[in-house]
């Protein structure tokens, strides 16, 4: 069976993250035409075989930095973005692009009363931030066309250096970012099915932080550790599901 949580620590997780985002504008926040942003980017166009005139919902949009590559390769966006903060500076940074809407809210909500239908549901670095799983996915698969399906970039649970990075980085906080521990493959294959889907797909990939990586691409080595790093430590995993 899925595991649920209860109303008030549902609310209470999004208030915290209301406010972990109310100020924070790291860099990896930002828009940035960058080769680390592309990487990821990619990562989800080949993961869920994204085409152009296919319509996406993205989750957590932040300041619109992949919902911008988003458009740019043909998809419609329809973006939920939980703070305020950051939905205000998306819709301002891209609301004269044809294609894109953004709402604020909690994600499952505003899929629970929406109306429309999608091809995708798409996210960079949110599930890791959210109260739970099962009523997100489930959220998700009914607002599926038949065909559709998730898929999403996340952080490796077992990559040794998250902790490190956690409790170094100025701004960042344990418990806004404790879900990373919560993804593991059998977790979210469990919450995947239960949800409806009909398979689920998990691929670990990268190798290199956001910095080393943009400067060793200078040279096309931004790779050359991933090829052979053990793939259940590399950082990243890419998780597409199908309706």
């Amino acid at each position: 069976m899925p595991q649920t949580v209860t109303q008030a620590v549902h609310d209470d997780v999004l208030e915290r993250q209301i406010a972990y985002f109310a100020q924070r504008r790291p860099v990896r926040m930002l828009a940035l035409d960058t080769p680390y942003i592309h990487r990821h980017f990619d990562e989800v166009m080949a993961a869920g075989a994204l085409q152009p005139g296919e319509s996406a919902c993205e989750w957590g949009a932040g300041l619109g930095r992949f919902s911008r590559l988003l458009l740019d390769a043909g998809l419609g966006v329809a973006a939920v973005e939980l703070s305020p903060q950051l939905s205000d500076e998306a819709r301002q940074a891209l609301q004269a692009r044809d294609g894109f809407s953004i709402r604020c809210g909690d994600i499952a909500g505003v899929l629970e009363q929406d109306a429309a239908s999608y091809d995708v549901m798409t996210g960079f670095f949110v599930l890791h931030h959210l109260p739970e799983l099962a009523r997100y996915f489930r959220a998700a698969h009914a607002r599926l066309r038949p065909g559709g399906r998730m898929v999403f970039v996340e952080p490796n649970p077992f990559h040794p250096l998250f902790p490190v990075q956690i409790a170094l980085t100025p701004g960042m906080r344990w418990s806004a970012e404790r879900g990373i521990y919560r993804l593991t493959p059998q977790a979210i294959r469990r919450a995947v099915m239960d949800a409806g889907f009909s398979r689920v797909g998990i691929r670990h990939y990268g190798g290199l932080p956001r910095a080393p990586y943009n400067w060793m691409a200078r040279w096309k080595r931004e790779r050359t550790i991933e090829r052979v790093m053990p793939a259940i430590i590399k950082p990243f995993q890419s998780i597409v599901a199908w309706r």
